[in-house]
């Protein structure tokens, strides 16, 4: 019997394979874990009405488990309580948005279950509303148009000017904010210090157990904080050099079972 009580992961090309569907042996693996009394906690970029449905997928809150949406910027319970919610100081709103203005970039943000972008539509826009299968709004201006508290700005375009927008970003607002990329095409602006590590960090109190107790996967930057934090940090087989060289240990790919085969290995 393992010493691990939670299990968290990433979802698009960690729990997701690249059909965008969890596959038979990893969600056996995983309501196996459950079963074993491991609690189960799903982490994504996505707005947290885009997460839940894996969550319900794997009967995670019916057995007191979790979700995180906002890369830990909102962490709900198995009540779909917020037991973490962390906002952008809204200072930052028009320096950012004025800073990306130039740019062939989409800024996007996010008010419930709702996606607001600005008309700079590119090919990569309208991939989170599709996966998450709700409408994309655009209005004129987001710097004018945002009168409530954003919890990020989810950045899109092509992925070689996004690195340039990135390094820009943080030169301007690095040491206030943190900047990251999620996939090649979307970069991700959040409060400092708030991240997927953050939030497994929240969970560990809300259950009362140490971060040495958890495993972790992922397959991008995005993810690199909680491989870090968790005991056990697994990179998917899929995943970026550097996400690998943060890992403990890297499994098979997201298309062949990569998490069933580590929990094989680990549990």
């Amino acid at each position: 019997m393992s010493g691990y009580k939670l299990i968290a992961f990433d979802v698009d090309d960690t729990l997701l394979n690249t059909e965008k569907r969890i596959t038979p042996k990893t969600k056996e693996a995983l309501l196996n874990a459950q079963k074993s009394g491991i609690k189960l906690a799903v982490a994504s970029g996505r707005l947290p009405f885009g997460v839940k449905p894996f969550a319900d997928e794997l009967n995670i809150l019916e057995n007191g488990g979790y979700y995180m949406g906002f890369n830990g910027g909102a962490v709900l319970n198995s009540d779909n309580e917020l037991i973490g919610k962390t906002y952008l100081d809204s200072k930052y709103i028009k320096p950012v948005y004025e800073a990306l203005r130039p740019t062939n970039i989409t800024t996007m943000v996010h008010k419930g279950d709702i996606i607001y972008a600005d008309k700079k539509v590119n090919d990569y826009t309208h991939i989170e509303p599709d996966v998450i299968g709700i409408p994309l709004n655009l209005v004129d201006d987001i710097a004018d148009f945002v009168d409530w508290r954003l919890h990020k700005f989810l950045l899109c375009g092509e992925p070689e000017e996004l690195k340039e927008v990135e390094k820009d970003l943080i030169e301007k607002f690095g040491g206030e904010l943190d900047i990251y990329l999620s996939a090649p095409w979307f970069l991700e602006v959040m409060p400092k210090g708030i991240n997927k590590g953050k939030g497994v960090e929240i969970i560990c109190r809300d259950m009362g157990i140490s971060a040495a107790e958890v495993i972790a996967f992922g397959d991008n930057y995005n993810d690199i904080s909680m491989l870090k934090t968790a005991g056990l940090g697994i990179a998917m087989g899929n995943a970026d050099d550097e996400v690998k060289n943060a890992a403990d240990y890297v499994t098979d790919t997201c298309d062949s079972d990569g998490i069933a085969k580590a929990l094989v290995k680990f549990l």
